[in-house]
């Protein structure tokens, strides 16, 4: 990942949990004029946070291929597994 992919996916990570923090301790936003625009706007982020991590990920060599597929399918399935991805593959030099 080169500085720009870094630093969207630290400020993805940190306005996808703002966004949460804000909807639970804010009751108003929690109505539908507030909750449609901030929904698409998470997806959004989260959209462009998958698209920079699976390139990353098919970039980068690992031991083996199914080692690959497994981080694949792991953040497919649960997207928190890029908070542990990044930190061990992510944000090192291939």
């Amino acid at each position: 990942m080169n500085r720009a992919e870094k630093l969207y996916c630290l400020m993805a990570i940190g306005c996808i949990g703002g966004l949460a923090f804000f909807l639970a301790t804010s009751p108003a936003a929690r109505e539908l004029k507030y909750l449609l625009p901030l929904s698409l706007f998470g997806v959004a982020v989260n959209v462009g946070l998958l698209f920079v991590v699976f390139k990353d990920i098919f970039s980068r060599s690992f031991s083996s291929p199914r080692h690959k597929y497994f981080w694949v399918l792991i953040i497919f399935l649960c997207m928190p597994a890029v908070i542990v991805y990044l930190p061990m593959y992510g944000f090192k030099k291939r």
